[in-house]
């Protein structure tokens, strides 16, 4: 499991292109040994909505589906699971629940990362259509005159996964996966039974098929690279701040002693790792050091 502290192993964004179009006969999820981190699905925007123009379902639960079934990452739910959890939260809160339910503050998991999934480009044989611009933003310029006007009967689809740190906000890897009908089977077993059981379109119709194998593509793509950077090492990102949460003073121990410092409420601290007690050694913004209690701080 990755923690909050370490050595960063990528410090810019990666952009992983596959060497070709996907030439299986069937897709297939990488499977891992240990999971590098907890993992929060950005789920697709919805006020788009490409889906539905192929009759198919939010592609939330595929992406889901892969992530759960490689292991690579263990999923902590930031959709209608957290909905469930904040209303059962909000009946211990109300007395509703059975006396020592163990639903409240301090118990949630922290995402190490996002990921980001974005479908750039579709194709549909079956109209003709052009490819559709990026989801979620546009394309200009001669670029995006050449994507719009481009039509074609062979279909195809060109998907994006992006995996941010969540501590950092850097954009540690951009992964692109890309399949057409000609490349992929589906037989009844495999990653596709699974894909069936989930439903939405993503093993019974040709787009989706192909849609399917495209977000494969990129999470293979994504988790390889992770298996290559990141095995042994840790995601790292600067110490959690505080705030004083009131007027206080910063001491020379850890105690209420000599003051080193006046603090006003607001006054934002940096732990040093050391702690002795109720007192934690901070540093301010200007580098001083010293200790304040633990109950002054927010």
């Amino acid at each position: 499991m990755l923690t909050k502290t370490g050595t960063l192993a990528i410090a810019a964004i990666l952009l992983i292109n596959p060497t070709s179009a996907v030439s299986v006969d069937e897709p297939a999820i990488p499977h891992c040994g240990q999971s590098y981190g907890t993992l929060a699905l950005r789920e697709p925007q919805t006020q788009y909505y490409w889906w539905r123009e192929y009759d198919l379902a939010n592609p939330e639960a595929l992406i889901k589906l892969y992530v759960n079934q490689s292991g690579c990452f263990t999923m902590v739910d930031r959709g209608e699971g957290l909905e469930m959890r904040q209303d059962e939260r909000g009946l211990a809160d109300s007395g509703e629940l059975q006396v020592d339910s163990n639903i409240g503050k301090g118990q949630m998991t922290a995402a190490d990362f996002f990921l980001i999934p974005n479908l750039v480009a579709k194709d549909s044989d079956a109209s003709g259509k052009g490819i559709a611009g990026v989801i979620g933003g546009k394309v200009g310029g001669e670029l995006g005159g050449l994507l719009g006007g481009l039509k074609t009967k062979k279909l195809e689809a060109d998907s994006i996964l992006t995996l941010v740190n969540a501590r950092t906000g850097v954009q540690e890897v951009t992964a692109r996966g890309t399949a057409e009908h000609t490349d992929i089977s589906f037989g009844a077993g495999g990653l596709l039974g699974a894909v069936a059981a989930i439903g939405g379109g993503y093993s019974d119709t040709e787009i989706g098929r192909v849609i399917s194998a495209a977000f494969a593509e990129a999470y293979t793509q994504l988790v390889a690279h992770v298996q290559q950077t990141r095995t042994g090492l840790e995601v790292s990102a600067p110490t959690e701040a505080y705030s004083m949460a009131v007027d206080s003073e910063m001491y020379t121990s850890p105690s209420r002693g000599d003051a080193v410092r006046k603090m006003r409420a607001g006054t934002a601290v940096y732990p040093t790792g050391k702690r002795e007690g109720a007192f934690l050694e901070v540093k301010d913004k200007f580098g001083t050091t010293g200790w304040v209690s633990v109950e002054d701080l927010e």
